[in-house]
C-alpha cells in the first residue's frame, strides 16, 4: 500500500468518529440512543440489515472456498440465501416488541429475571465470538496488503496486534459516543463501499485474465472464456456430492438451523426492524439488504474464480487460501482503490 491508500483510510476513521460525536449530540434519550428513536425509513434499515449481515469474513470465506473448491465454495456464504424470505415475516415483529434489547422481551414474556440475565450472557458471550471472527477476517485481508508485520518504534510487531486494536478503538469511539444511529450512518457509508468493491474487482479482474500472455496467448478469449478454459470442469460444479465441502444434506441442515436461529441473534431486534420507523420499513429494509448481500456474494464468488484462475501457482494463497481476497484486491485495484 502507498500513501494514498493510508490517506484514504484516515479519512475514514475521521468520518465515522466525527459521525459518533454529530449522532451523540442528537441523543436525547435511552430510545434515541439504542434504536435511534425507532425514526429509521426503508434506505437506513436497508443498510444496517446489509452491514449486520456482511461481515469481513464474509467476502474471506467466499473467496478462500471459491479459490480452492469452485462454484460450490459460494455456499459457506449464500446459504442465507433460503432464510431470507422468512424475513418478511420477522421483520414486523421486533418493531412490535418494543423493547430495547431481546434480553427485555424475555424477561417479560416468562415474568423471569433469570432467564433476561442468562440471555444478557449469551449476547455478550456472541458478540465476543462474532466480534473475534470479524477482527481475524480483517487481519487476513490487509497481510497481504501491508504484510504480516509492521515496524512500530523501531521493532516488528505482528499486524495483528497493531491493527485489531487500532480498529477496535474507532469502533469503540463512535458506537459508544453515537449509539445505533451513528452504527447505521456508518453502515450507509461501509455498504456503498462494499457495493463497489465487490463489482469493480470482477472487470479489472477479468481484463487481467483476458490480457496475461500466458493464460490468453494472442489475446482471442475473454476472461470468461480463459477462466473456464484454466479451471477444472468441478469448479464449476455448484451442488457437489456428499464428498464435497458444502453438499445438499450439509445445506439443509443449515438452513433450518439458520431459520430457527436468526430470530434470536443479540443485534436483531435493531436491524431486523425494531428501530424502523414502520412495519413496512422494516420488512423492506430487512429483506433488501439481506438480498443485496447475496448479490455481492456473486461478485466475491466471481473474484475466487479469477484469482483460482490468475494466482493458481501462488504459494501464498496455496497455503493460506484465506488470504485470497486481500491478495486479489492488492494485485488488482490501483492506489487509492486498495484503502477502500
Amino acid at each position: 500500500m502507498v500513501t494514498l491508500d493510508y490517506i484514504v483510510l484516515a479519512v475514514y476513521f475521521l468520518v465515522v468518529i466525527a459521525i459518533g460525536l454529530y449522532c451523540a449530540r442528537r441523543n436525547k434519550k435511552q430510545e434515541d440512543y439504542f434504536m435511534g428513536g425507532r425514526g429509521f425509513g426503508k434506505l437506513m434499515q436497508t443498510f444496517a440489515a446489509f452491514g449486520a449481515g456482511t461481515g469481513p469474513q464474509d467476502p474471506i470465506n467466499t473467496g478462500s472456498f471459491t479459490f480452492s473448491n469452485g462454484i460450490n465454495g459460494m455456499w459457506g456464504t449464500m446459504y442465507w440465501l433460503f432464510v431470507t424470505p422468512f424475513y418478511w415475516i420477522t421483520g414486523v415483529w421486533y418493531r412490535r416488541m418494543r423493547h430495547l434489547t431481546l434480553g427485555d422481551w424475555f424477561v417479560e414474556r416468562y415474568e423471569s429475571k433469570k432467564l433476561g440475565g442468562a440471555y444478557a450472557i449469551f449476547g455478550v458471550t456472541f458478540f465476543m465470538i462474532y466480534g473475534s471472527m470479524f477482527f481475524s477476517a480483517i487481519a487476513k485481508t490487509a497481510a497481504p496488503m501491508i504484510g504480516d508485520s509492521v515496524d512500530l518504534f523501531g521493532n516488528e510487531v505482528d499486524l495483528r496486534f497493531v491493527l485489531v486494536p487500532s480498529i477496535g478503538i474507532v469502533v469503540l469511539l463512535y458506537g459508544m459516543l453515537g449509539g445505533l444511529a451513528a452504527a447505521y450512518f456508518t453502515d450507509l457509508i461501509q455498504g456503498i463501499c462494499i457495493i463497489a468493491l465487490s463489482c469493480m474487482l470482477i472487470p479489472i479482474g477479468l481484463n487481467a485474465l483476458s490480457s496475461d500472455p500466458e493464460l490468453n496467448p494472442g489475446g482471442t478469449h475473454s476472461g470468461l472464456e480463459v477462466m473456464a478454459d484454466q479451471l477444472p470442469d468441478t469448479f464449476f460444479d455448484i451442488i457437489g456430492t456428499s464428498a464435497s465441502e458444502f453438499s445438499i444434506p450439509f445445506l439443509i441442515a443449515i438452513v433450518f438451523s439458520n431459520l430457527i436461529g436468526v430470530v434470536v441473534q443479540p443485534h436483531f431486534i435493531a436491524t431486523g426492524g425494531g428501530s424502523a420507523k414502520t412495519e413496512h420499513d422494516a420488512r423492506m429494509g430487512l429483506v433488501i439488504g439481506n438480498f443485496l448481500k447475496r448479490f455481492c456474494t456473486l461478485g466475491w464468488l466471481l473474484t475466487g474464480l479469477i484469482a483460482a484462475t490468475l494466482y493458481a501457482d501462488e504459494t501464498q494463497l496455496l497455503a493460506d487460501p484465506d488470504q485470497t481476497w486481500g491478495y486479489a484486491s492488492m494485485q488488482l485495484l490501483g492506489p487509492g482503490l486498495r484503502g477502500l
